[in-house]
């Protein structure tokens, strides 16, 4: 009789750890989703940022401001090579942002994009040292234009 009482006694111990266990699993799964509705995932807070760094950039305003400069200056050598230098400046720095928004097309096409990782810390260095030298041909380019 005693074994009964022992063997009730244990697998009630057990049962219940593992409703206990289970209860507190399915709790914890669905507090991560309703997180993961609410704040969004790693990856698309990732995304946010890198866009939002590509616009602090203001790489749309500084190309209209290079060809409205380009097209008030007398076409000479000095301009011509300025000119040169830029258009190739500019091409580069449209392949790279043509790159970024690919890759970030392509992720989001991808299954459970929102868990994925992503990270561009290379391309958006790239894009700012190319914007750099930007800034620098633009006030070369005003400096021309004041002689």
């Amino acid at each position: 009789m005693l074994h009964y009482v022992v063997g009730g006694t244990l697998l009630t111990y057990i049962t219940t750890n593992i409703l206990n266990s289970l209860i507190v699993s399915t709790v914890d799964t669905m507090y991560s989703g309703v997180s993961f509705v609410r704040h969004g995932t790693e990856s698309n807070k990732a995304i946010t940022n890198i866009r939002k760094e590509v616009a602090k950039l203001d790489i749309k305003v500084k190309l209209e401001l290079v060809k409205t400069l380009m097209d008030s200056l007398p076409v000479n050598d000095i301009t011509k090579v300025i000119e040169n230098g830029l258009i190739e400046l500019m091409y580069n720095i449209k392949t790279v942002v043509d790159w970024i928004d690919y890759e970030i097309t392509k992720h989001n096409e991808k299954w459970f994009s929102g868990y994925r990782s992503i990270s561009f810390d290379d391309k958006i260095e790239e894009l700012k040292n190319l914007i750099f030298i930007l800034d620098g041909r633009i006030n070369l380019l005003m400096n021309v234009g004041k002689k």
